[in-house]
């Protein structure tokens, strides 16, 4: 993986090559239109000096000259100067009659016979020879009357011949330029788009340097969103998301780490204690029983909670294998009800439930869950008092509330009443009997059940109620 190109890399090339691509295309418009602007002059240069030629070509059969060499002089004197310029004149024969071409040259075309007899009137030709590029125009030229000569031929082939070396010349050296220039704003191209990139992916480099200094000790890194792109905005704000998240779950670790030390220790002090005390002299059978019992007791209570704390690592892992069948909650909540009368009778604490409805869940463990709700309510119901069971059902779901008279829990601790081994107030400590995991297990198994419970606590009442989503069809019974 250490071989792939990193982001500020990649972005760098893609902005180079596509500079270096619009660079690239301006100059081949450029060159194409270079090209067209000579080709142009050069088609009017030409033009203009065949219409001198075939104007001298006139004045020689109006003037009725035999000779052919003395068109051939008047030409050669018309274009004294013209160093690119060549002019051919031909009979239907194919015969020379005027070869005007720069001292020192030959009239192009003629050896290689691209341009030489056969001339096509009208065409305009582009050849190289010998390195030297040539463009050239030939007409057929029909003499009006014959004038003095009687042999006077029907036409006559005119070419004009130009040289354009000095253009392609200027053109290879612009080609030239364009291609050093093309390096160089390839070379430039890539730096800018490696400045731009370092500039642009400066927020995930920053975002790379937090990563790095998160851990357990240190989870108040986060990102700034003041500066960041738009394209960045929802990953940063999703990665300061994650480390609220992962600081909040340490922290709850934390306390957890904490409240399980302190729930365990008192057991095991005990358990060393009561041990301590019957071996530090000799003692008869019963009072070894009576310690042992103690200890047994002790023990028990420590298993619970270890089972307890085992069955709330399952229900946070998605772990809890359950076994869901339609059931009655009126049968299930009477059937706690009665187990749950002696414990009432001993409070003075009168239970009551009211309505009924259809659910699909895990018999056991939905009541495992309400044993929990029913053992808070009865531990903290006052003598005479009342715990009220109601049970409803609408098109939104099916919803069981628990209720029972004593001392008001303060807004701010509700969510936390949920936590593990969390109690609202010393008050409610000093009466509490159990692992102080009977709330996180029934919120746990109700969650597993895809519902939600909550509480709400006031001076009359505390009341917390489970609330299951519709899955099924509406079946309530009153």
């Amino acid at each position: 993986m250490k071989g792939l190109l990193s982001l500020t890399a990649r972005l760098s090339i893609v902005f180079g090559l596509t500079m270096l691509g619009i660079w690239i295309l301006v100059s081949v418009l450029l060159l194409h239109a270079l090209g067209h602007h000579f080709d142009k002059q050069d088609d009017t240069e030409i033009t203009g000096k065949l219409q001198l030629a075939t104007n001298f070509l006139s004045a020689h059969i109006e003037s009725g000259a035999q000779d052919w060499s003395s068109l051939n002089h008047q030409l050669n004197d018309a274009l004294l100067g013209h160093h690119s310029l060549y002019i051919l004149i031909l009979d239907p024969q194919s015969q020379v009659l005027a070869d005007i071409h720069p001292p020192g040259s030959a009239q192009p075309g003629m050896a290689s016979g691209n341009g030489g007899w056969g001339l096509a009137p009208g065409s305009i030709e582009n050849w190289s020879e010998r390195g030297t590029v040539f463009r050239s125009i030939t007409e057929q030229w029909v003499p009006e009357g014959t004038g003095k000569q009687a042999d006077l031929p029907p036409y006559f082939l005119v070419r004009a011949t130009i040289d354009t070396s000095y253009h392609q010349h200027f053109i290879n050296e612009i080609k030239n330029g364009l291609y050093w220039f093309t390096l160089g704003i390839g070379l430039i191209s890539l730096f800018l788009g490696w400045i731009a990139s370092r500039i642009g992916l400066k927020p995930l480099r920053e975002l790379t340097s937090v990563s790095k200094n998160v851990t357990a000790s240190q989870l108040n890194q986060r990102l700034s969103l003041d500066h960041a792109p738009s394209e960045l905005y929802a990953p940063i704000k999703a990665f300061n998301t994650m480390l609220d998240r992962l600081e909040a779950s340490f922290q709850r670790l934390s306390e957890f780490s904490s409240d399980i030390a302190h729930e365990l220790r008192t057991p095991v002090n005990s358990l060393m204690m009561q041990t301590q005390v019957a071996l530090a002299q000799p003692r008869d059978a019963e009072d070894y029983k009576e310690v042992l019992y103690a200890n047994l007791e002790t023990a028990e209570r420590l298993a619970r909670m270890i089972g307890e704390m085992l069955f709330l690592a399952k229900s946070e892992q998605g772990q809890l294998a359950m076994q869901r069948e339609p059931l009655e909650l009126a049968d299930e909540l009477d059937e706690l009800l009665e187990f749950f009368e002696p414990l009432a009778s001993e409070k003075q604490v009168r239970l009551q439930r009211q309505g009924s409805a259809n659910l699909l869940g895990d018999r056991s463990m939905l009541q495992r869950a309400f044993s929990n709700l029913l053992t808070n309510a009865i531990r903290y119901t006052p003598t005479q008092g009342e715990v009220h069971i109601s049970v409803c059902s609408d098109s939104k779901g099916t919803t069981v509330k628990v209720a029972n008279p004593g001392p008001a829990i303060p807004p701010e601790q509700w969510p936390r009443l949920f936590d593990r081994f969390y109690r609202a107030d010393s008050a409610r400590q000093s009466v509490t009997e159990g692992t102080g995991l009977g709330l996180a297990i029934a919120k746990a198994i109700i969650d597993a059940h895809d519902g939600s419970l909550s509480v709400h606590s006031n001076k009359q009442e505390t009341c917390f109620t489970a609330h299951f989503a519709r899955t099924g069809p509406l079946t309530t019974i009153e």
